[in-house]
């Protein structure tokens, strides 16, 4: 977080892609040189819902994650998030909910270990 907000270009700065408001917001949470582990809600509005608000705060510049972020950048990633946002969804557009479940289930047969084959992993961010 600190990089996108203090960092991201060479000579420093923060995103551009973060709204402004929500930038004086995240650098109050995370001061420069601040305790690094913060939590923040990855989904301001609705943080205990499982819903699309999430693709509406990457649309309006408030994604925590930059990864998010940067769906908002990709003209063709832009569209999906655009269809599922449509005034005429979900009756008439793809479901986001439905869709996500179907694409978290395809990922599950992604490689998969089991038993004695593959182990879990205690710090995330380590290889082992």
């Amino acid at each position: 977080m600190t990089k996108r907000l203090y960092n991201f270009f060479p000579g420093g700065g923060s995103d551009p892609g973060i709204n402004p408001s929500f930038l004086v917001e995240l650098k109050a949470t995370c001061p420069q040189n601040g305790d690094v582990n913060v939590r923040l809600p990855i989904d301001r509005g609705s943080e205990r819902v499982f819903d699309k608000q999430i693709l509406q705060n990457i649309k309006d510049g408030f994604a925590v994650l930059e990864s998010d972020s940067r769906l908002n950048d990709d003209i063709i990633t832009n569209a999906i998030i655009d269809s599922y946002l449509g005034i005429l969804n979900p009756v008439f557009g793809p479901s986001f909910e439905a869709d996500f479940v179907e694409s978290i289930v395809k990922m599950g047969h992604i490689g998969v270990k089991t038993g004695q084959q593959g182990h879990v992993r205690r710090l995330c961010a380590a290889f082992s």
